[in-house]
């Protein structure tokens, strides 16, 4: 069998961080070739892969924002592998290509020379590490267990991008038709209804009420372009502005979740969100009610109250269950599963197939929504274009109905 050249990155407490490369049948006998020596293999690719990759990498990586994750996955991996803490910070901040987030790494560092812990240092670049990371941290510091914490993060982390996406994508069909039917009706009221207003201007009279209060934008239009234009581009800016801040804010906003179809997907999406980080800071060491109340902003507006309701209550000594219950926060899944964590005490386990269980009922909201919406969308575009298009030919028609009765009239007066 022919040999091919690999490039594997590798990490060891005698030499830290290397990349090597070494001829193999496949990647695992590599991976065996460079771990023989007690090293750790970060990553490994055929060079003609790993040449390509780094080339694409390198057109992006200067302009990327800085990645939790993969911060979250290095930093374990190198602590496993042997490396000190303030040797790890040193070797991420070198790698690392965000300018912010290199120099939060190398203060980092710093305050660690200084004898500060990791969640401390952290807690003073905000900016830059999240807080559920830091709180991560905080808790692990008291039990020692770091790089589970942090790949616990990591993978919650991930999860809850790849839900987001997962939202993400099943939006964009239905945005393209909104975005596509709005611009031919644009198009339509802006250029096509404006001509034929002034090569039917004859037979407005005749026409019916809607196809004159059509005309009339038409003649407004051709009038006043220049407004018409600019009042149509303000509303647009409008529009981009609010879209991109209710995206900002994950879509909270209050009766959001109130609203049909939408609402209920909305929610949902807020809570499998809510009850896996919950669930990862738990696991982690933090105090249930700390960890409700730092994953608090991942719910809706409306279920941010009941939340703070219910923490009342479960400081006060009701079980969350009942507590979560009786502020409207938990349907009756999530109730039964959280009296179940009461008995069992495990909450973190609980929390984390509660997540799963959203999630999953998520996934199938989200596909007979698209299922519903998508065939609606494109019958109230057809509807709209089609009422413009009839409306502007329904004066043709009676213009082409009058010219008729006039050729009949002359033809029997010439008898």
């Amino acid at each position: 069998m022919t040999s091919t050249e690999f490039a594997l990155t590798a990490v060891s407490s005698q030499r830290g961080v290397r990349t090597v490369r070494v001829r193999a049948e496949d990647a695992p006998a590599a991976r065996r070739l460079v771990e023989s020596d007690g090293s750790r293999v970060l990553s490994c690719e055929p060079i003609g892969a790993a040449v390509a990759s780094a080339s694409t990498r390198a057109r992006w990586l200067s302009g990327r924002r800085f990645d939790p994750a993969l911060f979250a996955h290095e930093l374990a991996a190198l602590l496993d592998a042997g490396l000190g803490m303030v040797e790890t910070i040193e070797t991420l901040a070198e790698k690392e290509r965000h300018d912010g987030a290199r120099q939060a790494l190398s203060a980092v560092s710093i305050s660690l020379t200084e004898g500060r812990t990791l969640s401390t240092a952290m807690g003073e670049h905000e900016d830059v590490f999240p807080a559920l990371m830091i709180a991560c941290v905080a808790a692990s510091e008291q039990t020692g267990a770091l790089s589970e914490a942090l790949r616990r993060y990591a993978g919650n982390f991930e999860a809850v991008r790849a839900l987001r996406t997962k939202v993400v994508g099943a939006a964009i069909y239905p945005a393209v038709l909104l975005v596509v039917g709005g611009l031919v009706v644009l198009f339509l009221l802006g250029v096509v209804v404006p001509r034929f207003a002034g090569l039917i201007e004859s037979a407005r009279r005749d026409a019916p009420v809607a196809s004159q209060l059509l005309l009339a934008w038409g003649r407004t239009v051709a009038a006043h372009p220049m407004i018409v234009g600019g009042i149509c581009l303000a509303l647009f800016a409008g529009a981009v502005i609010g879209v991109r801040r209710l995206i900002a804010s994950g879509w909270n906003v209050r009766g959001i979740q109130t609203m049909p179809i939408i609402g209920p997907q909305v929610r949902r999406f807020r809570q499998t969100n809510f009850y896996r980080t919950a669930a990862m800071l738990v696991a982690g060491g933090v105090p249930a009610v700390r960890a409700f109340e730092m994953s608090r902003q991942l719910l809706t507006t409306e279920d941010q109250g009941g939340l703070d309701g219910a923490l009342k209550a479960i400081r006060e000594g009701r079980p969350i269950a009942q507590a979560m219950q009786d502020a409207g926060v938990a349907d009756g899944v999530a109730v039964r599963m959280l009296g179940v964590a009461q008995k069992t005490g495990r909450l973190g386990d609980i929390l984390t197939r509660l997540a799963a269980f959203n999630e999953d009922q998520l996934a199938r909201g989200i596909d007979a929504a698209a299922k519903l919406v998508e065939p609606l969308f494109m019958v109230i575009i057809g509807l709209v274009i089609g009422a413009i298009v009839v409306l502007m030919y329904l004066p043709i028609f009676d213009l082409a109905a009058s010219l008729d009765r006039k050729s009949t009239r002359l033809n029997s007066s010439h008898r």
